[in-house]
């Protein structure tokens, strides 16, 4: 997990390389993603276990960038144990980089579990683009893990 102040994020970032357009596969979002175990090993080794990971697109309000995502449901029940974490990027020269994260968020939800991450920004004449990724695991006797990432979010804020 990488954890930043949120001044230095703006900074380490505006430092790092100047803006780009989105990048031409940006539009390709995988907002969704439905991560599966099965029980193997355990008791029920029958049972497979599904969660679903999303990610929303980012909102720009009052100088603040927020990404939100998570865990929208785990079927037919939760599994022994599953996390997710999101993360708010800016698309720079050298690609996607993360400029803030999210704690990290334990237990499949009922319904639905999202956490919220943000940075503050000053607008710029440059238009940056940002996504949220949302990143997550679960364990039922077996493990899988992915990523959803949204859409993006273009703005002139940096």
């Amino acid at each position: 997990m990488i954890t930043l102040s949120l001044v230095t994020s703006a900074v380490l970032v505006g430092n790092l390389a100047s803006a780009d357009p989105a990048p031409p596969w940006a539009s390709r979002a995988n907002p969704e993603v439905t991560l599966q175990a099965d029980g193997s090993g355990q008791r029920s080794a029958q049972d497979t276990v599904k969660c679903t990971l999303f990610a929303n697109k980012p909102n720009y309000s009052g100088g603040k960038i927020t990404g939100t995502g998570g865990i929208s449901s785990c079927t037919p029940h939760a599994p022994y144990s599953c996390n997710s974490e999101d993360d708010v990027q800016i698309y720079l020269t050298a690609g996607w980089t993360t400029a803030a994260s999210s704690p990290r968020q334990y237990n499949c939800p009922p319904p639905s579990r999202s956490t919220t991450t943000s940075l503050s920004c000053d607008s710029t004449s440059t238009a940056y683009s940002y996504r949220t990724l949302t990143v997550g695991s679960i364990f039922y006797g077996t493990t899988d893990s992915g990523t959803a990432t949204s859409s993006v979010l273009s703005v002139k804020c940096l």
